[in-house]
């Protein structure tokens, strides 16, 4: 379980991230939803390991994720703007992350790849936002992480796009009991795919709810 409690996280004088509480089930989608500066990436980064908290504590199962390298080995963060190392193709960002991640799957990668018209020597630089997106969330699930935090990750891909991610996303919960926190500025881009979401308002949490209750 992601445990998040109290947490507060400021940037100089700017209050990010408020006093958030949260709790993410193991093998759930859980949806972030809000506008820009809502606090919903500060979040993700936090949860990430990137970030320490100010006050407050984010752990998984217990643990607190920032002062253990091992629990981050276990976490994939594909940012809104995802990084690649400079001049960089698909095929040698995954060789990047294969010597990364111990439970890389070359298989899997193979597989991700048959899927996603992505074009393994050409150079992530040239690609269009869309494409780079494919590109980091075939790297994420190779990787096969046990939790996997995506910030807006359906910006940039058209509709068909948008089906087939969803539709890994929820394979991956299912199969391998991936914990999955996803953010987007649109409520009716998560309410199928999600079991449970958050609003975040000015960095404060005004709605938790699993979304039966919600659409309820």
């Amino acid at each position: 379980m992601i445990q998040v409690e109290r947490l507060t996280k400021k940037f100089q004088t700017y209050t990010a991230l408020n006093q958030i509480s949260v709790s993410v089930q193991p093998g759930s989608v859980f949806g972030l939803v809000g506008s820009n500066g809502a606090g919903k990436s500060t979040l993700l980064r936090t949860i990430a390991g990137i970030y320490k908290p100010d006050s407050g504590t984010v752990a998984i199962d217990g643990t607190p994720i920032f002062e253990h390298p091992n629990v981050k080995s276990d976490i994939f963060f594909i940012s809104d703007f995802p990084y690649f190392i400079p001049q960089s193709n698909m095929k040698e960002m995954a060789k990047f992350y294969a010597s990364m991640y111990s439970n890389w799957s070359h298989e899997r990668y193979r597989e991700l790849c048959s899927l996603f018209p992505i074009e393994e020597k050409m150079k992530i630089s040239s690609m269009s936002k869309g494409m780079q997106r494919q590109v980091a969330l075939i790297c994420a699930l190779s990787t096969q992480p046990k939790v996997l935090l995506m910030d807006e990750i359906f910006d940039g891909l058209d509709p068909v796009m948008r089906n087939l991610v969803k539709k890994l996303i929820c394979n991956d919960v299912a199969e391998y009991d991936t914990t999955v926190i996803v953010t987007s500025h649109s409520l009716r881009e998560l309410e199928d795919i999600c079991d449970h979401l958050a609003l975040l308002h000015k960095g404060g949490l005004v709605l938790d709810s699993d979304v039966l209750e919600l659409k309820t």
